[in-house]
């Protein structure tokens, strides 16, 4: 069973947002996927969890120390790792998982995606994102992605000194079978 990574924010957002993250998650579990995500019951995480759960497949939780409480952590997980921080929330969630897919959120999950942005690019993962494009939520970071590319801070393609990998695990898809069809998921 392969583990599939979601980053994905702990509030509700727009209401697509939740019936995407409920559809994911029920997708998941009909592929025979492990969810592993960042332990939370509330917002996308919850509904997540709770789909994946509801369909019958495997939810891992990492989740750090301070936020494991009653009212914070989605309980019926199969496994939760408990970390020190946030930053080590991010290194096991990356761990554990064999391809991350990032739905709608907020700095916590921009933070995830760049980490595993990087990581890729200087070779010490080889892990492919998705980035759900939901309502085109994903449009600005494209964007800013893009400007950065327009302003040479994206390593070329014939760098002489470090292996040129930027951005080549970086996919953004405008639906959930876009991402489960594409050569470099699973």
């Amino acid at each position: 069973m392969a583990n599939i990574g979601v980053f994905c924010s702990s509030l509700d957002g727009e209401k697509i947002f939740s019936e995407k993250a409920k559809e994911l998650g029920a997708l998941l579990a009909k592929e025979n996927y492990s969810l592993v995500y960042g332990g939370g019951k509330l917002g996308l995480m919850g509904d997540l969890a709770k789909s994946v759960k509801k369909n019958d497949s495997e939810v891992i939780s990492v989740i750090p120390s301070y936020l494991n409480k009653p009212n914070i952590t989605f309980s019926e997980s199969d496994e939760i790792y408990e970390t020190k921080d946030l930053f080590e929330r991010k290194k096991k969630l990356i761990e554990l998982s064999d391809v991350l897919i990032a739905l709608p959120g907020g700095v916590g999950t921009l933070d995830e995606i760049f980490d595993v942005i990087a990581l890729f690019a200087l070779g010490e993962i080889n892990k492919s994102i998705f980035l759900l494009n939901i309502n085109n939520f994903w449009l600005p970071f494209d964007n800013m992605i893009k400007h950065l590319r327009d302003n040479k801070m994206i390593r070329p393609s014939d760098d002489k000194f470090i292996e040129a990998r930027s951005l080549k695990n970086l996919f953004i898809s405008n639906s959930i079978e876009e991402i489960f069809s594409h050569p470099k998921f699973i």
